[in-house]
């Protein structure tokens, strides 16, 4: 009669118990698979797969926060290149300006009038410089790919005497000699200007490029990830009904093994 006659432990009982226990414990991670959506929960899951995603998460993470730097410097680069815009733009009205004031047929009176117009734009260029374009720009400075650069400028102090306009060399009041200097020292200060303009648009490409890059890059990091991580729902969905299958069969023959000893009484009847 085998296991059967033994009543004191019943072998198929504990078998089909055991067997039972085993698929629980599977479909209770085919359930966390479904409901998490990942293959990779914990490192007993997969030690190496779960230290690889972790990495993997670790260097999307690093890159987005690159990224967002990177978004944010270009902003800064931008803000100052406009306000550059805006001084290039009053510095070509007053080299027009000054131009108009060399002709013969230019009264001393209208000259005196275009003398307060170019006070007047030299001053705002002044205002611009010192309190709408950062320092840092002319202080150098490190953002994303790009180190210890700086512009050609100097905002420290005055920041016109380096443009070469103050308020002695702008001056078509006085002899032709001091029209011609005035032109050429506004026609100078542009130079330095759209210079300055110049490198910072090369700056925003280049950081633009980068970021490029770092979205290409993360990408791929994602797909590995995915490929790594994420779990097949359809697979996990066909695994969880054929564990609900088996944890009904074994339920039943746990109940069949446990009544089987009861025929032993037969014995004694």
């Amino acid at each position: 009669m085998g296991d059967l006659a033994r009543i004191n432990t019943n072998i198929a009982a504990l078998k089909s118990f055991q067997t039972l226990t085993d698929i629980n414990s599977r479909l209770v991670k085919a359930q966390e698979h479904i409901s998490t959506g990942k293959s990779v929960n914990r490192a007993s899951d997969s030690p190496s797969d779960y230290y690889i995603t972790r990495t993997l998460e670790k260097d999307i993470k690093a890159l987005k926060r690159k990224n967002d730097n990177i978004e944010r410097g270009i902003n800064f680069l931008q803000t100052n290149d406009s306000r550059l815009a805006q001084v290039a733009n009053i510095l070509i009205e007053m080299s027009d300006l000054a131009n108009q004031a060399n002709s013969i047929a230019v009264t001393s009176a209208e000259k005196q009038a275009i003398q307060q117009d170019l006070e007047q734009l030299r001053m705002e260029v002044e205002n611009i410089l010192e309190s709408g374009v950062s320092v840092r720009l002319y202080a150098g400075f490190t953002l994303g790919g790009l180190e210890n650069v700086s512009l050609t400028g100097n905002l420290t102090q005055n920041a016109l005497s380096t443009l070469n306009i103050n308020g002695t060399n702008v001056n078509v009041t006085g002899s032709q000699a001091d029209l011609q200097t005035t032109i050429d020292n506004i026609d100078a200060a542009l130079d330095v200007v759209l210079r300055d303009e110049e490198r910072l648009g090369s700056y925003i490409s280049r950081l633009e490029v980068e970021y490029e890059v770092n979205d290409v890059e993360n990408l791929n990091l994602k797909a590995s990830l995915s490929s790594i991580q994420d779990a097949d729902l359809a697979e996990e969905q066909l695994e969880l009904t054929k564990l609900n299958i088996l944890q009904q069969s074994s339920l039943s023959m746990m109940a069949q093994a446990n009544s089987a000893p009861q025929s032993i009484m037969m014995l004694f009847g």
